[in-house]
Parts: C-alpha cells; sequence; structure tokens
C-alpha cells in the first residue's frame, strides 16, 4: 500500500475492495495506483519483455506476437499496466459487461497514476483517445467502457494529459463487428482488416492532424484491433500512435 500517506491516515483497502476503501471518494490517481500495484499481476521485467506489446520474449530473444515484426505495423509499442489476470480481470469483466461502472473511477485512477509515473514515456503525446466502442441495440451493455475510463481520467488528471473529450470523439466505430474474444489469431487479423477497419471513422481529421496518438484500452492481445485505430488515425494525419492498456492477455500461440 501507498508508504507516504500521511500519519493516521487510513490504509487502501487494496483493488478488489474499493466500495469499502476509505478512499473511495475522495482518493487520487497516486494513491489508487499505487495501492492497485500491490494486487495486480506485474509485466514480465522490462530486460525480458517485447519492447513492442510487452509480451515476455522466448528463449531465443525473440517475440512470439507476430504483429510485432511486420514492416508495416502502423502502431509503434503498446504498453500495459499489468497482466489480465485474478482481481483485475474480473473487475474488468464487471465493468464491461456487468454495467458496473464504478469500477470508471478506478481505472481512470489507476491509469492517469501511470501516465504520471512514466511522465518521460508519455509526455510526447498530444491526444489521449479511447479505442472506440459501437454499442448496438441488442446489448445488455449501456455505456461505452472505454470513453467512460476517458473523461473521468479527465477529471482525475485535472488538466495535466490531453484526454480526448470533445463531442463526437477523435475516432468512432461507426457499427457493430464480430467479437473477437477467444478467436484464434489469424481469425481476429481477418476480422480486424476486415470488418473493423470498414467501422472506424475519423470525424474531424483537423482534430488528429499532425499529433501524437495515445489510444487507451482494457486489453491488449496481439495488436490487430491498435493497428486499425492506428492505420484510420494515421490516414487522417496523426503523425505517431502507440496504445496503453490496463493488462496485457497471457499469450497463447
Amino acid at each position: 500500500m501507498p508508504s507516504d500517506l500521511p500519519p493516521g491516515a487510513p490504509t487502501p483497502a487494496g483493488i478488489g475492495n474499493c466500495r469499502e476503501c476509505a478512499y473511495l471518494q475522495g482518493g487520487t490517481a497516486e494513491i489508487c495506483y499505487r495501492c492497485a500495484r500491490q494486487t495486480i499481476e506485474p509485466l514480465a521485467p522490462l530486460d525480458e519483455r517485447c519492447e513492442v506489446c510487452d509480451l515476455p520474449l522466448r528463449d531465443d530473444g525473440t517475440c512470439g506476437n507476430p504483429i510485432c515484426s511486420w514492416d508495416d505495423r502502423l502502431f509503434d509499442w503498446n504498453y500495459a499496466i499489468a497482466m489480465r489476470s485474478g482481481i483485475l480481470e474480473r473487475a474488468i469483466s464487471r465493468f464491461k459487461y456487468e454495467n458496473a461502472r464504478g469500477w470508471r473511477v478506478i481505472f481512470a485512477r489507476v491509469l492517469v497514476g501511470f501516465l504520471d509515473e512514466n511522465f518521460r514515456t508519455f509526455r510526447p503525446f498530444d491526444l489521449i483517445v479511447a479505442s472506440p466502442t459501437f454499442l448496438s441495440s441488442d446489448e445488455a451493455r449501456e455505456y461505452d467502457h472505454t470513453r467512460e475510463v476517458i473523461l473521468a481520467a479527465r477529471e482525475e488528471a485535472q488538466g495535466r494529459w490531453p484526454f480526448d473529450v470533445d463531442e463526437p470523439p477523435s475516432i468512432v466505430k461507426t457499427r457493430s463487428t464480430p467479437r473477437m474474444v477467444g478467436l484464434p489469431w489469424r481469425e481476429r487479423k481477418t476480422v480486424a482488416e476486415g470488418e473493423l477497419r470498414a467501422a472506424l471513422s475519423v470525424p474531424d481529421p483537423g482534430r488528429v492532424r499532425g499529433k501524437g496518438a495515445l489510444v487507451y484500452d482494457d486489453v491488449f492481445t496481439d495488436g490487430f484491433t491498435l493497428n486499425e485505430v492506428a492505420r484510420c488515425l494515421r490516414r487522417a494525419g496523426a503523425r505517431a500512435v502507440c496504445g496503453v492498456t490496463l493488462t496485457r492477455q497471457p499469450w497463447n500461440r
């Protein structure tokens, strides 16, 4: 738990117990980020993971994720905060699929805390956008889960990070596409380069032209979604695109 709290201050309850935490309403990004780090699964050591996708390297020092070796990859890298496992995985699923909307604030604080801790890495970006979601009428989900975190993060950051909060968002998804969860990577690639590519749009290219864009999502699996988002942003004039995610999906070849 954070060690720099004032003497006598309550101990944070730990991620997963946020409802009972003394800092639920009045906490900060620094407190929530440091608290979360006590219970979420960390990534592999920096020198043992891929500099593009954060995947642990193979014994020969190479990455098993195909997209990392593409010459025409359109995003530079994606940095994840933690592995997709345990308490954090369950919390994301509740937020994303069970309308547990309160997690938006906690995830926003964790995101802002990560950006703050890695200020030099993220400082060059001019715009932090949500990976776009399309809400169809037949879905149980009541809100855009990535956009919700961006909106809450803007409030938490109080202007120190350039979150995309204008309407419409800088990049949008105009129609429903097949879910890629659980698909083999070749099928995920086919969906991404087909239906997803056709569904992405930048309403006002002037908002992204010449800018470095950082794309937020809740999970990074192989990068096919991020690559299509990067394609759309670059065609609208973005000079660079990278990603930041709450979690990195463990790799299953």
